[in-house]
């Protein structure tokens, strides 16, 4: 019988920490992963209105005049 590389050991080890954390209940560790990625996409989405918002203002202060300052 061929050894298990310590790749394949490491893997195993990793899938039995995460089976054991939610109770070896497949469902609850679908539902944790989708939560995660719906908590990253509404991170993004937040960052992407933020810097939309800054580019705005960004064009907004670009098309005011300047008021000259005069030095007495």
């Amino acid at each position: 019988m061929i050894k298990d590389s310590p790749i394949v050991e490491d893997t195993r080890r990793v899938r039995r920490m995460i089976s054991e954390k939610f109770d070896h209940d497949i469902g609850r560790y679908i539902a944790y992963l989708q939560s995660e990625a719906a908590a990253r996409q509404a991170k993004k989405a937040a960052q992407a209105s933020n810097t939309n918002e800054n580019r705005t203002a960004d064009l907004e202060n670009q098309e005011q005049p300047h008021k000259e300052i005069s030095v007495n």
